[in-house]
């Protein structure tokens, strides 16, 4: 049981142990300093862009992984902008049962004042190292300061010389 002298001791001893705490908290009042703003991170802008390339075949054992036939995908990128726009690029194969895939390493591109290009198979295909006309599905990847407009465009033929069976064209919207 507490006795009046030491309850009396405890109250005395109170303003010091909140000046210690207060102190390593960093709230000693007028000395205390307000912790520096953060430099703003710039906007970036990404576009995750699906491709699906190259001649989808099976057997009767392992089913392809998409229809049977030949697989192509443009991407069309745009600066609508004013001034010259730099940002960059990368491709991600994915591959089937949940496994991941090669990732490229980011190229860089630049596009002036309403210029635009294509990203196509030839390129996707080479650079995540699978074999030309060889069947491959992932995703293009491209991250920019300033935002683009991108479309995907999508064809599928019964064979790598045939007419076209089906076409898609999908606008690519960005995610901040």
């Amino acid at each position: 049981m507490q006795t009046y002298e030491s309850s009396k001791r405890t109250l005395k001893a109170l303003p010091v142990v909140f000046t210690i705490v207060a102190v390593g908290l960093g709230t000693s009042g007028a000395n205390s300093q307000p912790a520096p703003t953060p430099a703003p991170v710039p906007q970036m802008f990404e576009y995750a862009v699906k491709f699906v390339c190259g001649r989808a075949v099976g057997t009767s054992a392992v089913p392809p992984p998409v229809a049977t036939g030949s697989y192509f995908t443009a991407i069309n990128v745009h600066n609508p902008n004013s001034g010259t726009i730099e940002f960059r690029k990368k491709f991600a194969l994915a591959l089937p049962n949940q496994k991941a895939g090669i990732v490229s390493q980011f190229f860089p591109a630049v596009l002036k004042t309403d210029e635009a290009f294509e990203v196509d198979c030839a390129e996707i295909t080479r650079n995540v190292q699978v074999p030309p006309g060889r069947f491959a599905k992932g995703f293009a990847v491209f991250h920019s300061a300033r935002e683009l407009d991108i479309v995907a465009v999508y064809t599928a033929a019964a064979s790598p010389t045939g007419s076209v069976v089906t076409m898609h064209m999908e606008r690519v919207p960005k995610r901040p």
